[in-house]
């Protein structure tokens, strides 16, 4: 049966009149706050890249797509202490790099001795539930890894889209699946890897190939993007020094970026019978004692005094700028060229390596090398913790203050803008308490950097949400009040570096004058920290702190209501409002702020929502001279995983104006504004659920939560400043 209208402009003028007194005071809503959004060590990568959330793979996704993009881009691609993600560019020159790169240059033909860049190494993701396919290793099963499988076979996450290396920019117009089967028998080294960033684990292969029975190669070999540890010594895998080629590989996606960030994989014509760190393997017949000749794991960089001209392709500044901070390692000796690996990805523009090909060898120096206990991987490496995400106003300044750990002293320490609307005036940004102005409202991230010049840089960051001229300001929630569950629970967040002094109210019998029928007739108060710890309780608010209440002007109108007056430090709590005996009815909750420190955010009501003029209805008032953003929700579904029982199982949220104007209104929260609520991170758990982001002038507003189709059920109901 479907309920009777609605009347919001009387609704509205009711519940206005009630919260009218308090204008002059600040308020915030609160209540069982689920789930909080505090700041955490953020994931930033070795070239001071923030990478966002850890990226998931439900399907196998190839290589040269936005999708794979997007979750490359967000993949911690091996340790920042790795060897391929080593800062190589103060490391002293090798006593014997002219000689050696005299010797690399003559072992090649004069028109190959030029850097050349190939399109070889491809890659797909899979999801970690991917079916493994049976893979025989026909050549070296001994020095591959079988991951389950029965010798001489592997067991592999081979997805039906698998690339083979070179496909599709040096395949010509053979299909995926021709390439696969080698239709024209082009043979060649083919490659294969397959990527599971949910586990952290990818599986290269050499001479991959499907036949009429199912997929074959040479060898396997199964590494871990998380770890530093190398394949036993003496291995080979898919290239000859037994390193791994995935995280050596230029892709699209950085290039485009501006930065390769990591060594590359590096082809030179002859090599020594040695392998050095983190090489393996070597391939040669040339003795060790050659020392001239590079050995398997060498590491070249290009020179510091090598101009990279501005008018170069992005791709081509992306890579130069990679070999000169990164390097290249050299981990094959095939091919008679100086070559490194690209990704033969069908989205780089026309000829956007060529330049590359006019470098000559003579612009690279070799390295001294870095062993598994040295350079980044030896110990006392620094960290730092930048602090947690902080909500300012706009003419407040932010103290940025990182906590350090350097053992082995001599840190360089540097504050900067990360990412922000507009610029910001830093002070003291190489210590570790700096400071921040801001001309404009937003969310600003600061990225803090600590280096000993040794090992690997730290980095931490946090975000400081400025706040426009806006407050949100008496902020009540009318709910009806039950029993158990169905009590009125209101959470609310104290943020800030000081305590503030708060008023918090449950009214029922003075709503009566304002016509709401069945008022609460002695609603009880208790108030508890985010650990469930008691604070205070109140059941008539004369019967204790009458005078400090009193003082507020903020006394409620029956003595039989409550009220409690509490300086709290930042932090989570919760104001529950039950009857007294297990009455039942209609109640206010209701939180000020007393001062203008620490402010009130993330504020929710959870009560039950009836049916005609029953529902749940939350009243906002923003004082200020801007706009301010505000996101509503309406939750139902979702709380049923907090063990929330007989929840309103379609909410539907309304918003008004003071003049009793709808001027939002929203059912399913895709069904508009999903992209902008996600990006706000304020997206429902559940698809049924309700949202609205608004951007409100100062003014009064009051949103309305209902059942769609007169249902009823528990609800929450949130108000967010959105900076």
């Amino acid at each position: 049966m479907i309920a009777a209208p609605l009347n919001p402009r009387e609704m509205i003028s009711d519940f206005l009149r009630v919260m009218s007194e308090t204008r002059r005071f600040f308020l915030a809503i609160g209540i069982l706050l689920l789930a909080t959004r505090h700041g955490g060590a953020e994931r930033i990568n070795q070239e001071g890249r923030i990478l966002g959330p850890t990226p998931v793979v439900s399907t196998p996704t190839l290589f040269n797509t936005p999708e794979a993009d997007a979750v490359v881009s967000a993949m911690q691609i091996m340790p920042v202490t790795n060897p391929w993600n080593e800062d190589i560019s103060q490391r002293p020159r090798l006593a014997n790099s002219d000689a050696m790169i005299a010797q690399i240059k003559s072992d090649l033909l004069p028109t190959r001795q030029n850097l050349r860049a190939f399109y070889e190494m491809n890659y797909v993701l899979v999801p970690d539930n991917q079916p493994r396919l049976t893979i025989p290793f026909l050549d070296y099963p001994d020095e591959s890894d079988l991951d389950g499988g029965t010798f001489p076979n592997g067991n592999y996450p081979i997805p039906q889209n698998m690339p083979i290396e070179s496909w599709p920019k040096g395949t010509g117009t053979l299909s995926l699946s021709q390439w696969q089967m080698d239709a024209n028998n082009n043979g060649g080294d083919r490659h294969g890897i397959m990527v599971a960033p949910g586990s952290g684990s990818f599986w290269e292969t050499w001479q991959m190939k499907l036949t009429q029975n199912g997929w074959q190669a040479s060898n396997g070999a199964k590494f871990n993007f998380n770890s530093n540890a190398l394949r036993p010594a003496g291995w080979t895998s898919g290239d000859a020094a037994g390193l791994p080629m995935f995280p050596a590989v230029p892709r699209f996606d950085e290039c485009e970026r501006g930065m390769v960030e990591h060594a590359m994989r590096l082809a030179v014509a002859k090599t020594r019978q040695e392998y050095i760190y983190p090489a393996v393997h070597y391939a040669s017949s040339i003795p060790a004692s050659s020392i001239n000749y590079p050995a398997m794991g060498q590491r070249l960089r290009l020179k510091a005094s090598f101009v990279i001209p501005s008018n170069w392709t992005i791709e081509e500044r992306a890579t130069l700028l990679g070999l000169k901070k990164y390097g290249a390692i050299v981990a094959d000796n095939s091919g008679g060229f100086f070559s490194i690996s690209v990704a033969p990805d069908d989205r780089w523009p026309a000829n956007c390596f060529d330049h590359l090909a006019t470098i000559s060898i003579d612009n690279f120096e070799v390295i001294q090398t870095t062993g598994p206990t040295e350079g980044p991987r030896s110990p006392g490496a620094p960290t730092v913790d930048a602090g947690a995400n902080q909500v300012i106003g706009i003419d407040d300044t932010a103290a940025l203050s990182a906590v350090i750990s350097a053992p082995n002293g001599g840190t360089t320490i540097k504050w900067q803008l990360y990412s922000g609307p507009a610029a910001v005036q830093l002070t003291n940004s190489n210590t570790a308490t700096a400071n921040a102005s801001f001309t404009a409202p937003g969310s600003y991230t600061f990225m803090v950097s600590v280096t000993d010049s040794i090992h690997a840089v730290a980095y931490d960051a946090v975000v400081i949400n400025v706040m426009p001229h806006v407050r949100m300001a008496n902020i009540s929630t009318r709910a009806a009040v039950g029993t158990a569950q169905n009590v009125a629970i209101a959470g609310f967040i104290i943020n800030g570096d000081s305590p503030k002094r708060v008023m918090v109210r449950a009214l029922g019998p003075s709503l009566m004058p304002f016509g709401v029928t069945g008022a609460l007739n002695d609603p009880m108060l208790d108030l508890r920290d985010g650990a469930g710890n008691q604070i205070a309780t109140n059941d008539n608010w004369k019967d204790s702190q009458e005078q400090a209440i009193a003082d507020t002007g903020l006394g409620p109108g029956n003595d039989s209501e409550s009220a409690i007056v509490a300086t709290l430090s930042p932090g989570d709590f919760t104001a529950i409002v039950n009857g007294k005996d297990n009455a039942t009815g209609i109640g206010l909750v209701e939180v000020y702020e007393l001062d203008s420190t620490s402010r009130l955010l993330n504020i929710s009501t959870r009560g039950f929502v009836g049916g005609g003029e029953n529902v749940m209805i939350a009243g906002l008032i923003l004082n200020g001279s801007d706009n301010g953003t505000i996101c509503f929700r309406a939750l139902g579904p979702s709380l049923t995983a907090f063990g929330v029982q007989a929840v309103i199982a379609d909410p539907r949220l309304d918003l008004f104006n003071s003049q009793g104007t709808r001027i939002g209104a929203n059912n399913n929260w895709k069904d508009s504004q999903q992209s902008a609520i996600e990006s706000a991170g304020l997206a429902p758990g559940n698809d049924s659920e309700s949202a609205l982001l608004t951007n409100l002038a100062p003014g009064n507003y009051t949103a309305i939560v209902s059942g769609i189709s007169g249902a009823t059920g528990v609800a929450l109901v949130e108000a967010y400043h959105v900076p």
